[in-house]
């Protein structure tokens, strides 16, 4: 009986795994990158790096709320980012369906700083929570993934729970592949266990309402998504920095995350590092005297707990060792289940090589194992050689990424047609550690026309993690995958 359950399992965990496995990998990668995606935007944005770090002052505020006004007139809706540890800078935003654009300002006075448009970092975020394809249809795809991977895992861990222990401590990387690519699973999987099952349910859990509309996580879209609505009345409003100093008073200074403006209220909410909690508290403000007009506190129990889940997923009132933990993490789980999917195809190869169901598979692995870091590679490429004047260029770099992406795609499928998926995976290993070993060359270079400031900054952390990239598959790329 315990046998034919664990073969049982085997199957699910199996194509569960891999049919999940697929989609799961782009989600963690983006989910990984996105813990940092504030500080990509900023390496992606040059033209800050020789901004100092300077407090919003009320000049700085008011400015920027002209600004706003300005637009509102203009029947765009727009609203407030204030700086922050993360983000040193005030920012006019706006949705575009994919990400938060519009124009920085400098803190201590709001003038225009002038720096490029870019989805920055938060192209990765979009394709965690909804790979790219908005916020219907993308974030139901991915809350079934994630439901299947609660599934593998569980049946993984039925599969190999005699042998635990070993697995935990046994790793033969130089062995046969199919065996170093299993005590490689093996292993993240069961060190990563615990960070697995916590960042795959509390994901689920965020985005269940869109499966079934009758529960509620106490966190609505409309909140969520500040730029939605719709400027009726673009009345001039009060000065702002009152309001704000007003607003500091009840959650505590620099705890002010981004202000709304709406025709019968100007509001500004709690920022979202500013508690493990995470919610859509706020301050209301009459935009016509500046009066407050109330607090709003999300209610306790059910949207507490909704709170709770969001602030363990997100982690944004982390600090920076602990996003780094995340980050890691996540790594090691993109990197678990991308030995999965390798272990997948080493196992049909011996049974079904040839096939085109087997090129496929083998195309889509390679996609996602190495065709997205490739991409995300270009995609900081692009960044700086396109044109920093160029209109819509935030546009345009998304196009960079998904077209690479493309090509790996097909460049996988023509190898694996052919019978040369080996060379395929070095020749796709060879582009990540050209493009992430010469991304520092194209920061130096590139800022030295803007500001080129050697020291440890996020520009440096940038760089230095492509080049790890570069390096890693330098060395990998002789021990991917053997055609045995």
């Amino acid at each position: 009986m315990r046998d034919i359950l664990r073969n049982r399992m085997g199957w699910l965990h199996t194509w569960v795994g891999f049919v999940s496995g697929l989609v799961l990998v782009v989600v963690f990668t983006g989910g990984t990158l996105a813990m940092f995606d504030t500080e990509i935007t900023r390496w992606m944005q040059p033209e800050l790096a020789m901004l100092p770090q300077a407090p919003l002052t009320a000049e700085g505020l008011n400015h920027a709320g002209e600004q706003v006004q300005a637009l509102r007139e203009k029947e765009q809706t727009v609203f407030l980012a204030l700086p922050s540890v993360r983000d040193p800078v005030l920012r006019i935003l706006h949705y575009d369906g994919h990400a938060f654009v519009g124009p920085a300002l400098d803190p201590r006075d709001g003038t225009d700083l002038n720096v490029r448009q870019t989805q920055g970092g938060q192209l990765f975020f979009d394709l965690h929570q909804s790979l790219y394809r908005g916020p219907v249809w993308g974030n139901m795809v991915t809350e079934v993934v994630g439901i299947g991977l609660l599934v593998a895992v569980l049946s993984g861990l039925i599969i190999h729970f005699r042998n635990l222990v070993p697995d935990l401590v046994l790793f033969r990387p130089f062995a046969a592949p199919g065996r170093a690519w299993l005590d490689a699973h093996l292993m993240a999987g069961v060190l990563m266990l615990p960070f697995i099952v916590m960042i795959t349910y509390t994901g689920v859990v965020i985005h269940g309402p869109r499966l079934f509309p009758m529960i509620s996580n106490g966190h609505g879209g409309k909140a969520g998504r500040p730029g939605h609505d719709r400027a009726h009345d673009a009345a001039p409003f009060a000065p702002l920095a009152p309001m704000w100093k007003q607003a500091e008073a009840v959650f505590g200074e620099g705890n002010i995350g981004f202000i709304r403006f709406e025709p019968r209220a100007v509001s500004f909410y709690r920022s979202d590092a500013a508690d493990f909690v995470m919610t859509r508290d706020r301050v209301d403000f009459s935009p016509r005297d500046g009066q407050q007009i109330g607090v709003k506190r999300d209610e306790r129990g059910d949207q507490s707990l909704g709170g709770i889940i969001r602030g363990l997923h997100y982690v944004r009132w982390g600090t920076l060792g602990l996003r780094w933990l995340y980050f890691i993490c996540g790594a090691i789980g993109s990197a678990m289940m991308s030995a999965g999917l390798v272990l997948f195809v080493i196992k049909y190869r011996r049974t079904h090589g040839g096939t085109v169901r087997l090129a496929l598979a083998e195309a889509l692995t390679l996609a996602v194992t190495l065709g997205l870091p490739l991409a995300s590679l270009g995609f900081l490429w692009s960044n700086r050689l396109i044109d920093p004047s160029l209109a819509h260029r935030e546009l345009l770099e998304a196009k960079v990424f998904f077209l690479l992406w493309l090509c790996a795609l097909l460049h996988g499928v023509l190898r694996s047609c052919t019978g040369l998926v080996r060379t395929a995976w070095r020749e796709q290993a060879w582009g990540i550690a050209a493009l992430g070993c010469g991304l520092p060359l194209l920061d130096v270079v590139s800022r030295r026309a803007t500001a080129f400031t050697p020291g440890l900054d996020v520009y440096l952390a940038v760089d230095a993690c492509a080049f790890g990239i570069g390096i890693l598959a330098l060395w990998g790329q002789s021990m991917i995958v053997h055609d045995r």
